[in-house]
């Protein structure tokens, strides 16, 4: 992962929050995707789309982002 890319990330995963906290959950879930498509060994960004999914009702795609995150960092509190 290149510097540029886990900023680019990161910045994504700051928009998909405000979407979140906003009730936009269907743009929530671009922008985490679009950080997870960068840096994709990054627990959080899978997550938190989890989490956007959740909101959704989108029970399957939750269990697949929750065992992504696991298998990414078993100790994770948030999974």
């Amino acid at each position: 992962m290149s510097p540029t890319a886990a900023k680019q990330a990161e910045q994504l995963r700051l928009d998909g929050n405000t979407y979140f906290k906003k009730g936009r959950f269907a743009a929530a879930i671009d922008a985490y995707t679009e950080a997870i498509t960068l840096c994709p060994n990054v627990p959080i960004y899978w997550t938190n789309r989890a989490l956007g999914h959740r909101k959704r009702n989108n029970w399957t795609r939750v269990e697949e982002d929750c065992r992504r995150a696991i298998q990414l960092d078993s100790n994770s509190v948030k999974v």
